[in-house]
């Protein structure tokens, strides 16, 4: 199949009234929920298995597991068969937006490769992608943490990767927030003196970034472990990053690639087990999650920074314009744009939607 000479977008009858809403939602950073920019972990051209092993779950002891209920998908790559003579774009993008009930919205060519796959298509919501051609005939959908709160039903939708697609998972992140700190990145050091991120064999490599010195408010992590080995733990000061240096929300996120293992399907499913069976030191992870909660305290924390970004930047002028235009609903109607920021584009529509359910 020939790249198309003009970019293409596939929208149905619902994508296309609602173009407004998602051209604005688009305006999101994808960047995930690591606090470095994706490059540093975003590759995922390694799909070779050579006899892999099934265990992720119970890589910490049992009894270590009995309290994981609470953890939730925040990133998602699969691969599946897809050949240009038989399958399409189009055909993948219906299939995937009835399973997912349009919640993506629309879906334009990048006129780019990705990750060596020739084309790539981006949504228009939750910084989805997906990529097909070459790569021994075969598909790429991609999920950051913006498109996997999008979703609502994994029952159904790994249903669908499973049965429909027939994917497999190439790499999957799964993580807990600790909105109060009880278990901060100080706590991690302590924790790999003690060994508890060792599993036999060599300590796996830690590397700290930001001011542990003099502690500073922009943000301490802590990476465990070595990507090229198909697994690794990261834990940072979530609140910090977006931008509350006060806030002592910290998350602990587990990121495994289908390299020498295979990732089951049940973690969408059992996520909790997953992420605590991965070292000793996540025992502690709570028997319930709320996923509402992560996204309030995103959004707060995001429209709070941009609140003190536009003062300082725009402030001064306001207060002239206020002076000369006499009313500030006159400010407003000659400022505004139907737009939203690139920060709250995910949790805002995240909230408008589905924000009356506390859990997730």
């Amino acid at each position: 199949m020939r790249k198309p000479s003009r970019k293409s977008t596939y929208r149905n009858n619902a994508s296309a009234n609602a173009e407004m809403g998602a051209s604005a939602t688009n305006e999101a950073t994808c960047t995930g929920s690591s606090p470095f920019s994706n490059n540093q972990f975003a590759s995922d051209t390694d799909h070779a298995i050579n006899t892999p092993r099934t265990v992720i779950r119970g890589e910490s002891p049992t009894g270590e597991r009995k309290k994981s209920q609470a953890a939730l998908t925040d990133w998602l790559n699969v691969s599946f068969p897809f050949n240009p003579e038989n399958n399409s774009p189009l055909d993948f993008f219906k299939s995937f937006t009835e399973t997912t009930k349009d919640i993506f919205g629309g879906m334009t060519d990048q006129q780019r490769g990705l990750h060596g796959w020739m084309h790539s298509f981006k949504f228009d919501r939750g910084c989805t992608l997906f990529a097909y051609g070459g790569q021994n005939k075969t598909a790429f959908l991609s999920l950051p943490g913006e498109g996997c709160a999008l979703i609502f039903d994994w029952q159904s939708f790994t249903s669908y990767l499973k049965n429909h697609l027939q994917a497999r998972i190439t790499r999957w992140d799964g993580a807990v927030d600790d909105f109060y700190g009880a278990h901060s990145v100080d706590m991690v050091i302590e924790f790999y003196k003690q060994g508890h991120f060792k599993h036999g064999g060599r300590e796996p490599k830690l590397t700290q970034h930001g001011n542990w010195i003099k502690p500073d408010g922009s943000g301490r992590s802590v990476y465990v472990g070595n990507r090229k080995n198909g697994k690794l733990i990261r834990i940072y000061e979530k609140g910090k990053q977006l931008g509350d240096p006060s806030s002592p929300w910290v998350r602990w996120e587990v990121e495994f690639h289908a390299k020498d293992r295979v990732i089951p399907w049940e973690v969408l499913l059992h996520l909790g087990e997953y992420v605590a069976g991965a070292y000793p030191c996540l025992s502690w992870v709570s028997e319930r999650v709320f996923r509402i909660n992560t996204i309030k305290e995103q959004d707060r924390i995001s429209y709070e920074r941009l609140k003190q970004v536009a003062s300082t930047a725009y402030g001064a002028l306001f207060n002239v314009m206020l002076q000369r235009e006499g009313s500030a609903e006159l400010i407003v109607e000659q400022l505004k744009r139907h737009a939203i920021p690139r920060r709250l584009a995910a949790t805002d529509h995240y909230l408008r939607t589905k924000g009356k359910s506390d859990e997730i």
